[in-house]
């Protein structure tokens, strides 16, 4: 049953994966089109009726019956209404391109109870999207593509043996993307670009009737770029997945046309970069109101296979609680702006091609030890560092900068050294500022204690910040600044 639902899942996102690439449109078109279509579905599925495809000049209109689809899926305790047909249009260009394009709207519920758990339903809704683009059959993949929607609801609603109802209602009011690609330079490989939005996001949290808590964010943007993806070489993969899907175990000739065909996508791609951003956050609960001007995360992977660097990060501005969720005498303590990257530098992902070639496949019992063997292959020596090219942190009462890395060892747990440098600016404000809260706040009075020994080990830079560079080697030794600390 997984591996119907996951081929009906990428029949619907493919769209017109492996379209024929005739410009006529005719009745063997269309058949042609419909083979493609279900060449990686189950017979059964195949013969449902859940997908049909029709010349109407100059298109090819193609038609997922959702309904006979997900009745193949075999799936007990799940009922689910509202499973309209979904349309798209193909249209053959003499390029051997495809332009296809669609508008739907969809409002499906699902019920759920299984045996003696609680009953759930799910609701999943859009008023109306529309979208174009541009097939490529040669790769299978759309090499650009444009989509708009309106209206998105999602919901859920969970009740217990003792009737007690808790739900989750989600709307936003639109959603859009974009999607382009270029050659790469390498045949069979693509560079990729998507970008998009979402617009007035809203999710209401609640028991009985009763908020628990409600968020509101006024957009979500996000960017993703991915160099030399091997979409041919993954292609190819998928052909074979299909072809052997009935087969319990490989012969030695497929077993060793799996590993090529696995090298043959290695590697998996030359660069990737993502980022997402949250804008005008509010959060509402029973203790308190908070919100966020701007919520920011980023990852990015770049370098030769060998050698890559995978960085991460997550930043935010303005950041607001209410005193009843942070006591009066620390707000003044809230960032107003934070920034916190990690990088894991060197990453070798060439070891995996190694570890690939040296792979049985047919056994799947000898590869137990693949995992140990990637690890040692990607971190030779036995350590994997971590880099921390920026943690800060600034309110009105202080401004922290830290930079720096970490060793750790993959066999001994408890062993790390890290080298780091700490920048802080007006550090007697900052102490001050804790010395008065401490007069209500006795617990404060340790951290107080704290910053008084730290101000006496510090240097000062050109710019006024003080200053800390501590090294903590791997045997438990501890300086700062040079000094060395018992």
């Amino acid at each position: 049953m997984r591996f119907k639902a996951v081929a009906v899942a990428a029949v619907l996102a493919a769209g017109v994966a492996g379209a024929t690439q005739a410009a006529d449109v005719n009745e063997q078109g269309a058949k042609d089109l419909f083979n493609n279509l279900t060449y990686f579905l189950p017979d059964d599925i195949v013969k449902s009726g859940g997908i049909s495809v029709k010349p109407v000049s100059p298109h090819y209109e193609i038609t997922y019956d959702l309904q006979a689809l997900f009745s193949k899926l075999d799936i007990s305790d799940l009922t689910i209404t509202g499973l309209k047909p979904l349309m798209m249009l193909a249209t053959p260009q003499d390029s051997g391109l495809w332009n296809i394009e669609g508008n739907n709207a969809f409002d499906i519920t699902a019920n759920s109870k299984p045996g003696s758990g609680p009953a759930m339903e799910f609701r999943y809704a859009l008023a109306s999207s529309t979208f174009k683009g541009v097939f490529d059959p040669a790769l299978h993949y759309l090499r650009s593509m444009d989509l708009q929607g309106k209206g998105i609801t999602f919901a859920t609603k969970t009740t217990d043996e003792n009737n007690s109802v808790q739900k989750n209602d989600a709307t936003a009011d639109s959603i859009g993307y974009t999607l382009s690609s270029a050659d790469s330079g390498e045949p069979g490989r693509l560079d990729m670009k998507m970008n998009g939005s979402m617009q007035s996001f809203y999710d209401k949290i609640s028991s009985e009737d009763v908020a628990l808590g409600e968020v509101k964010v006024a957009a979500i943007d996000f960017n993703l770029g991915a160099t030399k993806l091997p979409l041919k070489a993954v292609n190819s993969l998928l052909h074979f997945v299909s072809e052997h899907k009935d087969e319990k175990t490989l012969s030695d000739a497929d077993s060793q046309a799996l590993k090529a065909l696995l090298l043959e996508a290695m590697p998996i791609v030359g660069s990737f970069e993502e980022s997402i951003a949250a804008r005008d956050i509010a959060v509402t609960t029973p203790f308190g109101d908070g919100g966020l001007q701007k919520l920011g995360y980023f990852v990015k992977l770049a370098g030769p296979a060998n050698a890559m660097n995978a960085d991460f990060g997550l930043n935010a501005a303005k950041l607001t609680l209410a005193t009843g969720l942070v006591p009066d005498d620390f707000i003044a303590f809230v960032p107003d702006t934070a920034d916190f990257q990690l990088q894991v530098p060197n990453l070798n992902f060439s070891a995996l091609m190694e570890v690939l070639q040296q792979s049985d496949f047919k056994d799947p019992e000898s590869n137990a030890a693949v995992d140990t063997k990637l690890q040692q292959a990607m971190f030779p020596d036995g350590t994997m560092m971590i880099n921390f090219p920026k943690i800060s942190a600034i309110s009105s009462l202080y401004d922290v900068e830290a930079s720096g890395s970490m060793r750790g060892w993959l066999t001994e747990k408890d062993r790390v050294s890290m080298k780091m440098t700490v920048l802080v600016r007006d550090l007697d404000k900052t102490i001050a500022a804790v010395q008065e809260a401490a007069k209500t706040k006795a617990d404060l009075a340790q951290l107080s204690f704290g910053l008084m020994m730290a101000k006496g080990f510090a240097k000062t830079d050109a710019d006024g910040r003080s200053r800390w560079d501590i090294d903590l080697s791997d045997t438990g030794g501890v300086t700062v600044n040079g000094q060395v600390i018992k």
